[in-house]
């Protein structure tokens, strides 16, 4: 059987929304969205080789029964811990330019790999590996305009209609 996407509907039910500078915003409560992050990392191939050998404590997590599969534990806390699902391709040249501090590093002979720092620090950090990945994801570091205690904000993007 295959995975089954949950509508956004069960993710925006029981939620707050309010309208700020003409946006609607969904507050949830952060266990309510990790549940449904988690749902949707369902959906996301783990290379199971690749991360066992980045994570070597997942595999003792594995043989000790505490996990069925690397797809498992990152799902359930890989995601959350700053663990990349597969190996991605790091453009060398874009991550320099656009980290002036591991541009530094780099060039002092003390990073032995870009792509090395990216898996284990700078993913984690909210780094983006390629242009392309920053150019798609850099909207989603946009700091939320309405405070928040014990919630997450999440900014639907687009216009609003049938209100």
């Amino acid at each position: 059987m295959k995975n089954f996407p949950p509508p956004m509907s069960l993710f925006e039910m029981d939620s707050e929304s309010i309208q700020v500078d003409g946006q609607i915003k969904i507050l949830v409560s952060q266990q309510r969205l990790r549940n449904f992050v988690s749902m949707l990392l369902d959906f996301i191939d783990v290379d199971e080789a690749w991360y066992l050998e980045q994570y070597p404590n997942v595999r003792r997590s594995i043989l000790c029964g505490e996990y069925a599969s690397a797809q498992e534990h990152y799902r359930e806390v890989g995601y959350f811990s700053g663990h990349l699902p597969f190996a991605i391709a790091v453009d060398d040249e874009w991550y320099k330019n656009e980290y002036g501090d591991i541009r530094k590093v780099a060039e002092a002979g003390n990073l032995p790999s870009l792509e090395q720092h990216f898996v284990k620090f700078g993913y984690s950090e909210g780094r983006f590996p390629n242009g392309r990945i920053a150019a798609r994801l850099s909207q989603l570091q946009a700091t939320p305009s309405v405070p928040t205690v014990g919630k997450i904000n999440i900014a639907l993007i687009g216009p609003q209609t049938g209100e």
